[in-house]
């Protein structure tokens, strides 16, 4: 004869579980917080790249002479803080650091080079004993083009 209700039930069970969550649960939080880490970290290294490209695109696109270089200087800095503004939000783009670098090439051809540095926090300090993890560092991106007007 069966009983309904009370198949694979042992006395004790419950308590069992509770110790085992209490062990496991610090360890899944843990996981969670580092993919989350590693996720604002990717997605910011791509806003980083791409606000340099957002600059070099500008600068690739409108021409300067020597007494415009200032002003073609200062559009390329601010198309890439823009970019990055749209991306990651202006809490932090006040720490950005655009620097602009024209070179002519041999042949005549003008580049610019636009590096972006971008200072990267996590949510969580990961200096624990033995990982080795930086809780900060500064991103950098690069871009490279030649000038086509």
């Amino acid at each position: 004869m069966r009983i309904r209700g009370s198949v694979g039930r042992r006395p004790g069970r419950p308590a069992a579980a509770a110790a085992e969550l209490a062990v496991l649960l610090p360890v899944l939080v843990t996981i969670v917080l580092g993919c989350v880490d590693f996720g604002r970290f990717a997605y910011n290294y791509i806003a980083v790249t791409n606000a340099a490209r957002a600059g070099a695109a500008y600068g690739m696109m409108n021409n300067y002479t020597s007494s415009t270089q200032s002003t073609w200087t200062a559009g390329i800095t601010q198309a890439a803080r823009d970019e990055l503004t749209q991306q990651v939000g202006s809490g932090n783009v006040g720490n950005v650091t655009v620097t602009v670098t024209p070179s002519t090439d041999s042949n005549g051809m003008r580049r610019v080079r636009v590096q972006v540095s971008y200072p990267f926090t996590t949510i969580i300090s990961w200096n624990w004993t033995g990982l080795g993890i930086p809780s900060s560092m500064t991103m950098r991106g690069q871009a490279e083009v030649r000038l086509i007007r």
